[in-house]
């Protein structure tokens, strides 16, 4: 049987799942067809991905309609809902919410140090300094804004322009990034489990 977690968080109800390589096939079968078609046409770690992330989505939306991806890579979840999904290694995890609430986006990351030096490129001179895995844990919960924040502007959006102090998220530049944010984050297992939400201004 495949491991996971459920999770209630401000943003919406999440699952986290964990597949070993001898589960893939058992879980492939189960998704819907249209899902278990496109993974079908995956190989290695995408097709790991696909059908973990899937599944994880699948413990969280009752339906038996594939659930696919736009052309920005997202699920197309059923009208009136919102949702996320992240990979990482053999887990992955979903969050699914209201689509009324905002968007949402979800990001998991193991809970140690990155192995290169990464503060440059996604902390700005006005966020606080930090180091070993709280430097992944700010990296995680960035992820999880990007992804909250794409359906809205559908473009790609640097690290350096949302800046985090404490528990808020601020963007650098309204004009350019019109959204008001919500973000949290959690140690979970040995893993940081970020959500966040984006609401158009």
């Amino acid at each position: 049987m495949a491991r996971s977690d459920l999770v209630t968080t401000p943003h919406g109800r999440c699952a986290i799942l964990e597949l070993e390589d001898h589960q893939l096939a058992a879980a492939l079968a189960r998704l819907p067809e249209g899902e278990r078609a496109h993974a079908e046409r995956l190989a290695g770690s995408r097709q790991r991905e696909f059908i973990t992330g899937r599944t994880a989505l699948h413990e969280l939306v009752d339906t038996a309609v594939a659930i696919l991806a736009d052309d920005r890579g997202a699920p197309i979840l059923p009208a009136g809902f919102a949702g996320s999904i992240s990979h990482k290694g053999t887990r992955a995890a979903a969050i699914i919410a209201p689509a009324a609430t905002g968007h949402v986006g979800i990001d998991l990351e193991r809970a140690v140090a990155p192995r290169q030096d990464i503060g440059r490129r996604i902390l700005t001179s006005r966020e606080q300094p930090a180091t070993g895995k709280d430097l992944t844990r700010v990296f995680s919960i960035k992820e999880a804004i990007y992804k909250a924040i794409d359906p809205i502007v559908r473009r790609y959006v640097g690290f350096l322009e949302v800046e985090l102090h404490g528990e808020t998220a601020i963007v650098v530049d309204p004009a350019k990034l019109p959204v008001a944010l919500e973000i949290w984050c959690i140690e979970h297992a040995g893993f940081w489990l970020s959500t966040a939400r984006a609401r158009r201004l």
